[in-house]
């Protein structure tokens, strides 16, 4: 059964029988990434996780020097 969002009725037919209203097509789901959009993504994690332990890594240990 669907739901109408407009109105809040279950229904089993196209159209809404309260409000009239369609339901939307549903999207289809997109295909693969192409290969530079992988390789983009690839490179952007390579550098993003270093990056952010690094970053950890500095934080702590700026934080044990200011305490000492």
């Amino acid at each position: 059964m669907k739901y109408c969002k407009t109105c809040g009725v279950l229904y089993t037919t196209d159209v809404c029988p309260k409000c009239g209203v369609t339901e939307p097509p549903k999207e289809e789901p997109q295909g693969m990434p192409s290969a530079k959009e992988t390789r983009n993504r690839w490179i952007a994690l390579l550098i993003a996780i270093p990056a952010s332990i690094l970053l950890i890594m500095g934080i702590v240990t700026l934080y044990f020097k200011l305490i000492h």
